[in-house]
């Protein structure tokens, strides 16, 4: 994993990662096979980067360092515009996965986890529901539908429509029986989504006039990174 966080802005294949650890090809392959399992390492077109799991090891999500670099600033600004707590969020598999979050000073405060599963979380349905059409279609054949997860989305067809709407109001309002209501919006480069942002508070503190004002702030802030994200291939 040394040599993949060494080498983060390029491409890696077995080979190169083989050489320099001055191991056997094939060792090595059935070593990178076991840490894809374990969700420490991923595979793409041949070549190798670290995976989620690697990065809660240190903090480090340089594989999403565009992503970072656009929105860890708006995010702080957000968290101390509306004083809640804010996340950036990523999908791995069917998974939502936190990789950057500002937290608020209030007294009672509303928790998440860093990984969850994205049917319970309003950062997970943006992001599932921006994706392409079979993309979806793909993600409800492979992780099945929500049950309980998602009362509303009983049937293939009211998930569908669920969605079809969340991508419409780039939005996605979600109340957890804990008395917890969470709000999120993507963000995109060049057309394409890369993430979500989303603010998580308890239901007391998210009505009327403060709730409308929280949903203009998190999506000009999500135009913000977006501009920042395009900014930086322009």
């Amino acid at each position: 994993m040394e040599v993949l966080s060494l080498n983060t802005d390029q491409e890696i294949g077995l080979r190169q990662i083989a050489d320099q650890l001055k191991l056997n090809h094939s060792t090595c392959a059935n070593i990178l096979k076991t840490l894809i399992l374990r969700g420490y390492v991923e595979k793409e077109d041949g070549n190798y980067q670290l995976g989620p799991k690697a990065y809660y090891l240190t903090h480090n999500f340089s594989n999403k360092r565009s992503l970072l670099e656009a929105a860890k600033p708006h995010l702080k600004a957000l968290q101390t515009e509306i004083n809640e707590s804010c996340i950036l969020a990523i999908l791995k598999d069917n998974l939502r996965v936190t990789i950057h979050k500002e937290t608020s000073e209030h007294e009672l405060q509303a928790n998440t986890r860093d990984e969850k599963h994205a049917y319970l979380t309003a950062t997970g349905r943006v992001l599932i529901a921006t994706m392409s059409v079979q993309e979806r279609e793909a993600f409800i054949q492979q992780y099945g539908m929500p049950g309980d997860m998602w009362s509303e989305a009983k049937h293939h067809t009211d998930l569908l429509g669920l969605l079809e709407k969340i991508k419409n109001d780039q939005m996605a309002l979600h109340h957890a029986e804990s008395d917890i209501a969470g709000v999120a919006v993507p963000v995109f480069q060049q057309g394409k989504p890369q993430g979500s942002i989303g603010v998580y508070l308890p239901i007391s503190r998210f009505k009327n006039e403060k709730k409308e004002a929280i949903i203009a702030a998190l999506k000009q802030t999500a135009e913000r990174i977006n501009r920042d994200l395009n900014h930086k291939i322009g």
